[in-house]
This record gives structure tokens, C-alpha cells and sequence, in this order.
């Protein structure tokens, strides 16, 4: 309530924040960044007190102003296709909750105490997801970035953010990461930058994705109040706290607090400051302390006027502009509609449902109709319709809008890919890329073989085929030319790890990589799916000396390997610890994130109980097998180039011979030689020995049941 003079409030309120927060829960990491700001730019001490000069005088007329201010948002989803690659349910549900408290609105308005239900304050701000993208294509608010700097944002740098920023005079941008670091101690759950620090890079709010709404990843007990504090701090709040009894936060109906965790447990009787005329309790009811999420639920009069005042002055002026509102598409114009949608997935299993969004924009849609090929609806007129796929394949989507100015249709082939429940493929494969376009191998042929997927989505590159000795390997084609931070990828077919439960199940592949210098480095990393590649889990990460060759000079450019040590084992060797054996459909994605240095090779993927082994790019003795799993039949090719004698037997998974398939001395050329289930003992489990002088090589090998 007392008025000091917020830079030094900043500062001691910093060290409250140090000193208190080592033994409570997470909180507002606005003061510190604020610090540093000033720190880093002492010039914008005197643009800070013009600015709070400006919004006290304006306060007496804008403390109970009629009009309503909406605010275009955009989050801005920071993700390496984890968990923080949160829903847009989860983002509708937080926006309810935002809306909700700036309107006193919330449920929970009923319980402010007597003593300040005259000054709890309808704020009149409303926020709306934004419909027009800055290059004015439709949006619907919610854009997704793959981060090449991992989920975490680092206050002193924001890498992340340099990621993506849209016009900060026009959008309130929200950044949404994993965890955010620091220089302090604590955990941080969200910070925001001021609206006098102007021309700021990076304007706008950063919050953990389990902070944001009341579902999904959200922590209940939340409330999803750490965005509508971290929007008062936007809109020029301080907290309640700031610089205890003897400071104040600049507004004069919020009681003075003593510290910053004082009432996180919201004590019904507690006043901490008693210096304040008249002398009342603790305000906890408030959003901008720091109490339970559940206690939060008012702003003030006076907070009302001092956000009204920094949406009447620059920066923040031009958003609530009516120009803006139609350039960002929260207003329609009167034209036709431009057509646009997005769905909830992707990528599906099948049986699953799918929700389409009628993201047009532009102007008001009268009219619509969706066409849904293959989906349980193949046609509608709703705005979101939801359809269930059951039959796998790809299919389809199209939508038609209009209105009295005419009608825009869009439409996708192949928007919809929907794989098997249970997945066809078994395990016990070992991938050799040696087919392009697509690799075949000892690859499953069913379904297509163009299953191992070289591109994904458009912030994805393909890895490429390239000739190593007399096969080939996978390339993440890096180079010199690329921008820090470009993505290249691959994925692999579906496959029923169940088969292999108990049975020490991996993945594991040879990887080729020397880094350009000692600095920088390619990133590689290794992610699973259990829901058919709508959402994967990171479960491996190599770069740097991790993710070179064993004796890499610490300096090497356009890196080609030529020899059998410039490869290197890598993998995850324990599918069961994360317990991925327990799933019948499980699909893995490979990932090279480019810091402009070396390409990333990658042969002999291997998924099986055993690890990519004794056949790696070096041996000479030219074997391929397939199908692997096969049905009735297999073919296993020798490519001899050298006359030798060769012996091919089969070993079952206790390590005893079960068949001797041959054993003969063969002259230089291929030789073919059929494997036939019905000729075999029972079993489908197997591994195939092949054996010269020249050395050996084992195959995990499987029969489909």
C-alpha cells in the first residue's frame, strides 16, 4: 500500500526472494529478471519512474472506466515432443481461467473476506486466442516450435525465445517451456516483462507448461493463477510484498505484506504489517501475492486503474487498438473468409478420436462443410467435429467456409494417417538402409516399406542415403550452411515390443560423427511413442564427445567415415527400465539437431534383445536377410567376394544350434538360401549365425507367430 520507490523495492525484494524461498515451493521469477534488466540498462531506472509517474495520474479516471479491453495472446508451445508439447485443450482451459479472474468472474470470488469485497475489482480485459498469424495466414493462437535448445529457459540468455517472437505491440506472447533457470534458488514458475521496459527482445511471459490451465500437465492446486499473475506483472503490477512492511507496490488498497511466502498458507487472521492506516489483515485474496492458487481471487480498484493506465500508454497502446483487434483477426472484417484447420492429432491409432478446429479467419464464417474421408463422419457442417478412424491408411481432409462475400475452400491429402492398434511388426529387426528410396533390408514388409519415414512435419529435414563401402548408411546432412538449430529426422516403423518382454530389449545403432571444434556440436536424440506417433517421449541424448567416434580429433570438417573405428555403439539398452516392452505399438524417431559443423551417420539400427553387433559397416562378408520377421519363408543373400567356406546355422535364444542350414565352400558372387519355417523346429525366435574365415555375423531373426 505505501509507495517507495519501485527499483529499490526490486532490489530488496530480491533478497527476500533469496533468502525465503529455499524452504517453500516455486515462485514469480519477474523480480529477478526485472534486476537484471535494470543491472544490464541503469539507463531505464529514469524511463521506469516516468512511466509509474504517468499511470498514478491517470488513475483517478480509469479507476472505473466502462470500457473493454481485449488483448490478443499467442502461446508460443517450447517443445522437444514431450509432455510441455501441452494440448490445446489445456490452453483453452487456462484462457477460461484468465478470463474468468480479470472479469471477476471466478468461482471463487464468493469467499473474499468483508474487509475487501468493496474494493475487489471487475478488471473489464478479456483475452483471445489470435486468428491472424503476422504473415497473415489463419492461426488459431497456439504455435508449436520444436526447440533445438531444449524445453528450459535460461533468464540471463532466452535462447528460446529467439526461436520465435511474434510483434510484441500486437500480441501478448506466452512462451511455454519445461523449467525456467536462473541466477537465484528456487523453483521458477513463471516470469514477465514489464511494460515500460520498451523495445524489449523478448516482451512477453514465460511460463512452465505445468502451470498453465487446470488440466492436462497442470498442477491442480494452481489453479492456473500463475498466468494471471504473471499478466498482472505485464500490465505493471508489483506484488504485494514488494519490499515488506516498509515498501509497498504502489497501490493504495492493497494492505502492505511482509515477505513473500508470509501467506502462502492463506492464515485467515493474518496481518504481518501493522504500519498501515487503516490497519488491516493480509490480502492474500490477491493475485499478485503469493498464496495458494485456491485462495487467489481478486484484483483491486487501484490495480484495475494501474493496468488501465500501461494499456494507454506505449508499448501496450496499439494492442487494444480496434485496428489491431482486425488485424489479428479477434475482429472480422467484411470480406470472405479465408478457410484454415487444425486438429487434435495428427497421427492416430486406429479406433481413436479426432477433433477438427475451423481455424478460418479473416472474417465471420455463415456457413461450412467439412469432408472427412474414411473418418465415422465424412461430412458435417459443425465448427469441431469430432469423427473416430478405424481402418489404418492415410486420408484426407477438406473444408469450405463462406459467407455473403463469397467462400474459400482448403484442402490436404493426407492429413489424417491412421496405424494398427497393434502393430504388425515384431521385433528382432536389424536395419541396414541399403534400398533407397526407401531402406528395405531386414526391414518388415508389411506394411509399405516406405514406413521408415524421412521427413516429418515442415520444421523437419530428411535424412538422406549414402554409400558406405560396397552398402549404405543414413545421413543427417549437416553442414556449414545450415541455420544453428535446424532439425533433421527420421522414424521407424511400428512395432509390438511386447514380444520381447523379459527379454533385455534395445535399440541400438552405429553412429559415425567427429564434431568441427571443440565448442560446438550435433545433438542426437532418440524419442519413443506408445499412442502411434502423436506424442513421443525423449529416451536418449548424445552430443559432443558422447556423440563422436572413440580418438575423434578435436577439429575435423566435411567428415566422411572411411574405416571401421570412426563408428560407434549407441542406443538405449534397457527398453524394459522404461517399461516400452509393455506396448504392442510402439514407434521410435530419430532426431540430428545442426550446430552448422558435421553430418551425422547412422547404420545397423537394431531392435532386438541383442545389441547391433558383429555386423556392423565394416564386415566384408555381405549378408542381408529378409523379410525379418518373416511368415513361411526367408531369404538369406551372401555376397561372396572371396571363395570360402561358410557355415550358416541357426541358434535359438538359449544359445543352442537348431539347425545347421548349410556348410559349404562357396565361389565369389550371391549366393541365395531359402530358410523355411515348416523345416525348422518349433519356435519363432532365432538367431542366424553366419561364419568365414573372413570373420563372423549374427542376425536376430524371428518367425511371425
Amino acid at each position: 500500500m505505501q509507495i517507495k520507490n519501485s527499483i529499490l523495492a526490486l532490489i530488496f525484494c530480491q533478497a527476500l526472494i533469496v533468502s525465503a524461498q529455499q524452504n517453500q515451493g516455486g515462485h514469480c521469477g519477474t523480480d529477478e529478471f526485472h534486476h537484471e534488466w535494470l543491472k544490464n540498462h541503469p539507463e531505464a531506472a529514469e524511463q521506469e519512474r516516468l512511466y509509474n509517474e504517468q499511470a498514478k495520474k491517470m488513475e483517478p479516471e480509469l479507476e472505473r472506466r466502462a470500457a473493454i479491453y481485449t488483448i490478443p495472446v499467442v502461446f508460443h508451445v517450447i517443445h522437444t515432443n514431450g509432455p510441455e508439447n501441452i494440448s490445446r485443450e489445456q490452453i483453452v482451459d487456462q484462457l477460461r481461467v484468465l478470463n474468468q479472474d480479470f472479469n471477476f468472474l471466478n468461482p471463487n470470488r464468493t469467499k473474499i473476506r468483508s474487509q475487501f469485497t468493496a474494493v475487489a475489482a471487475d478488471c473489464q480485459i478479456q483475452f483471445k486466442l489470435a486468428n491472424i498469424a503476422p504473415d497473415g495466414s489463419c492461426t488459431d493462437g497456439i504455435n508449436r516450435v520444436y526447440s533445438s535448445f531444449g524445453v528450459e529457459v535460461d533468464q540471463q540468455d532466452q535462447k528460446v525465445k529467439s526461436l520465435v517472437q511474434w510483434d510484441y505491440t500486437q500480441y501478448l506472447n506466452i512462451w511455454v517451456v519445461t523449467s525456467i533457470k536462473s541466477s537465484g534458488n528456487g523453483t521458477i514458475l513463471g516470469y514477465a516483462t514489464f511494460p515500460w521496459t520498451f523495445n524489449q527482445t523478448g516482451d512477453g511471459i514465460v511460463i512452465r507448461h505445468d502451470r498453465v490451465g487446470t488440466i492436462g500437465t497442470a498442477i491442480p492446486s494452481d489453479s492456473g493463477r500463475t498466468l494471471t499473475h504473471e499478466v498482472g506483472h505485464w500490465l505493471n503490477l508489483l506484488h504485494t510484498f514488494q519490499d515488506g512492511c516498509t515498501g509497498g507496490d504502489q497501490i493504495d488498497d492493497t494492505p502492505p505484506v511482509a515477505s513473500t511466502f508470509t501467506n502462502a498458507n492463506c492464515p485467515a487472521n493474518g496481518n504481518s504489517c501493522s504500519n498501515d492506516v487503516p490497519n488491516l489483515p493480509d490480502q492474500w485474496e490477491n493475485y499478485m501475492d503469493y498464496s495458494e492458487g485456491s485462495c487467489m481471487a481478486m484484483f483491486t480498484l487501484k490495480q484495475k486503474a494501474r493496468m488501465t493506465s500501461a494499456l494507454n500508454q506505449n508499448p501496450r497502446r496499439n494492442i487494444i487498438s480496434a485496428a489491431n483487434l482486425i488485424a489479428t483477426g479477434i475482429t472480422p472484417g467484411s470480406v470472405a473468409p479465408l478457410a484454415s484447420f487444425s486438429s487434435s492429432h495428427r497421427v492416430v491409432c486406429a479406433g481413436q478420436t479426432v477433433t477438427f478446429y475451423d481455424q478460418s479467419c479473416k472474417a465471420t464464417v455463415t456457413a461450412r462443410s467439412w469432408t472427412l474421408t474414411g473418418s465415422s463422419s465424412p461430412s458435417s457442417s459443425a465448427a469441431n467435429p469430432t469423427v473416430v478412424y478405424q481402418t489404418p491408411g492415410k486420408y484426407a481432409v477438406s473444408l469450405t467456409v463462406q459467407n455473403s462475400k463469397g467462400s474459400n475452400t482448403k484442402s490436404v491429402t493426407d492429413y489424417i494417417e491412421v496405424l494398427s492398434k497393434i502393430s504388425p511388426n515384431y521385433p528382432n529387426l536389424e536395419e541396414g538402409f541399403e534400398s533407397d528410396p526407401a531402406p528395405r533390408g531386414y526391414l518388415p514388409l508389411s506394411p509399405a516399406p516406405d514406413v521408415w519415414k524421412t521427413t516429418s512435419q515442415s520444421d523437419y529435414t530428411g535424412f538422406t542415403f549414402v554409400p558406405y563401402k560396397d552398402n549404405q548408411c543414413f545421413k543427417a546432412p549437416v553442414s556449414s550452411s545450415d541455420n544453428p538449430g535446424k532439425v533433421y529426422s527420421f522414424r521407424t516403423p511400428s512395432f509390438d515390443l511386447s514380444k520381447l518382454r523379459g527379454l533385455s530389449s534395445r535399440i541400438t545403432f552405429y553412429c559415425a560423427y567427429a564434431p568441427t571444434n571443440t565448442t560446438t556440436s550435433e545433438i542426437l536424440r532418440l524419442y519413443a511413442s506408445t499412442d502411434c506417433g502423436n506424442s513421443y517421449r525423449q529416451i536418449l541424448e548424445r552430443s559432443g564427445t558422447g556423440l563422436a567416434y572413440i580418438g575423434a580429433p578435436a577439429s575435423t570438417t566435411n567428415f566422411v567415415p572411411t574405416q571401421k573405428s570412426h563408428w560407434r555403439l549407441q542406443g538405449n539398452t534397457s527398453l524394459g527400465s522404461i517399461s516400452l516392452d509393455t506396448f504392442k505399438n510402439v514407434i521410435f524417431r530419430v532426431d540430428v539437431i545442426s550446430d552448422a559443423g558435421n553430418p551425422v551417420y547412422i547404420d545397423n539400427l537394431n531392435i532386438s534383445q541383442w545389441f547391433a553387433g558383429t555386423d556392423n559397416p565394416a564386415n566384408d562378408l555381405g549378408v542381408r536377410l529378409y523379410p525379418n520377421p518373416a511368415v513361411e519363408k526367408a531369404t538369406l543373400e551372401l555376397n561372396v567376394k572371396s571363395q570360402d567356406v561358410y557355415e550358416v546355422d541357426l541358434i535359438d535364444v538359449q544359445g543352442r544350434i537348431v539347425s545347421h542350414i548349410a556348410k559349404e565352400k562357396l565361389g565369389v558372387g550371391t549366393k541365395i538360401i531359402n530358410i523355411e519355417k515348416n523345416k525348422l523346429p518349433t519356435g519363432s525366435l532365432y538367431i542366424l549365425r553366419i561364419k568365414s574365415s573372413s570373420g563372423s555375423v549374427t542376425k536376430p531373426f524371428s518367425f511371425a507367430p
